[in-house]
């Protein structure tokens, strides 16, 4: 069975390739910025890798692409957006991110126990908070690319009425 994360509608095989472009040059940037921070932690910080020297590369490779896209006039919201199994994978992820930080903030909280009550009702009551919010968000990046698309559409329509 295939697991299906991210509904994906490309216009033509144009905007496709140049999407696939983008991603490439965003890949090669989380590839190069991923590998100058293990350099770093390693050289200059004891050989300790944060997780947020690996969020840099992330970043820019996020502006990166929103730049490029704008740049080749791809549609950076296309017609992209997560099922919601894909919602809640991102939600996961995110909660993890949150509760590991807590475990090792406030270990000594739960007894040096992960499987504390209070450690197991944050993880629940953390992801109930978070999952409307990525719903929400994936939503409205779906109303931007639905609104995105009429208004090419549109555009596309008054230069053939042009001509």
């Amino acid at each position: 069975m295939k697991f299906k994360l991210i509904n994906n509608e490309v216009t033509d095989e144009r905007e496709e390739a140049l999407t696939n472009k983008v991603a490439a040059e965003c890949y090669y940037i989380m590839i190069a910025g991923t590998m100058a921070c293990l350099f770093y932690g390693s050289l200059f910080n004891k050989g300790v890798i944060s997780a947020n020297y690996l969020l840099y590369p992330l970043l820019i490779a996020w502006i990166w692409s929103i730049y490029r896209a704008e740049r080749l006039a791809v549609s950076a919201f296309g017609g992209s957006s997560m099922t919601v199994l894909g919602c809640l994978l991102v939600t996961g992820l995110i909660i993890l991110k949150i509760m590991i930080v807590n475990y090792q903030s406030y270990h000594n909280v739960y007894h040096n126990n992960p499987l504390d009550p209070r450690y197991l009702m944050a993880w629940a009551v953390t992801y109930m908070l978070y999952a409307p919010f990525v719903f929400f968000m994936n939503w409205a990046i779906a109303a931007l690319g639905r609104y995105e698309r009429r208004r090419l559409e549109k555009q596309l329509d008054d230069l053939e009425n042009e001509e």
